[in-house]
């Protein structure tokens, strides 16, 4: 009997020549039937591989998370039921520090603003003159593959990067200065969130912590659900934060149903100094290759 793998999330040709090789009956996962007896999953965020799922598979053998994080997977139970999963963090790392890069300059410049006013024939240049990343103090939460992506990024602008990660100490380099999130707050031009989802991140930024800020602007593609929307909705308008550039928001699954009371608060946010983008900052074409090619090699010989 031939071996089945339900995909959930794109591939590269190279992966999907090997699970070819391996026997593999591939089955495209469309939001329909789900077959029970596959021997595989790859996945990104399209599956919610909780325990009440995960349950109902009979021969399940591994997982493959195609991103950063296994959140959506219910870990324990895969452990407990000898099942293999791995993610692939370092094959996004690039493409969400390039992502952020991009974002903040398109901020600090006006440049979506200004391209939309230029669309409508509004040519003003005044009103949009920007500011320079050079001198500014970028600091970085959570300091693991995209947090250090970025930051090499950053190294060309002659800027300030200062990092803080709970879980990790003695990382500082020429590059970037280890502080205290105390020290981050009260330094930080720019705050740049790079975290995992789980019970400590939800909405770690929130009022209180924005209290704690001086003024800023806030990047976000690490979860949607580490932001607060509706603290940052009032931050933004009484002008404590200078702007914000977001790939990720709360409720994305509802966004992208187009169920349009969850798209009050996106409209809300859009009235203010504000970029988002629909959760892309990993998914470039060579993110999945490199995505592709990590999994591999951390499922090999269990595939």
């Amino acid at each position: 009997m031939k071996k089945k793998v339900l995909l959930a999330a794109h591939i590269s040709k190279d992966f999907q020549m090997l699970l070819d090789a391996k026997g593999y009956d591939s089955i495209f996962f469309d939001d329909g039937e789900i077959p029970f007896d596959a021997n595989g999953i790859v996945t990104s965020t399209k599956l919610t591989l909780n325990k009440k799922l995960l349950s109902q598979f009979d021969n399940l053998k591994w997982i493959a998370r195609l991103g950063s994080g296994t959140e959506i997977i219910d870990t324990e139970y895969c452990r407990k039921n000898n099942i293999a999963f791995a993610s692939s963090p370092a094959g996004i790392a690039n493409a969400v520090g390039e992502h952020c890069v991009s974002m903040l300059v398109a901020l600090q410049k006006n440049i979506a603003s200004s391209f939309c006013e230029v669309k409508n024939r509004k040519w003003s240049r005044e009103l949009n003159r920007g500011w320079e990343i050079f001198d500014s103090t970028i600091g970085l939460i959570g300091y693991g593959h995209t947090g250090q992506a970025f930051a090499k990024k950053l190294a060309g602008f002659n800027c300030n990067i200062i990092a803080f990660d709970k879980y990790k100490t003695d990382f500082g380099n020429s590059n970037v200065q280890e502080v205290s999130l105390k020290e981050l707050q009260e330094r930080a031009d720019v705050i740049s969130f790079h975290v995992p989802a789980n019970t400590e991140t939800f909405h770690y930024y929130n009022e209180k912590f924005i209290a704690n800020c001086k003024s800023h602007i806030l990047l976000n593609t690490s979860r949607g659900d580490v932001v607060s929307t509706v603290d940052l909705i009032k931050a933004l308008g009484r002008k404590k934060i200078i702007g914000a550039a977001l790939d990720v928001l709360e409720n994305e699954q509802f966004l992208a149903n187009h169920e349009s009371e969850h798209w009050q608060n996106v409209d809300e946010l859009l009235k203010f100094n504000t970029i988002i983008t629909p959760h892309i900052a990993g998914y470039s074409y060579n993110a999945i290759q490199k995505m592709s090619a990590e999994i591999m090699e951390k499922l090999k010989g269990i595939i």
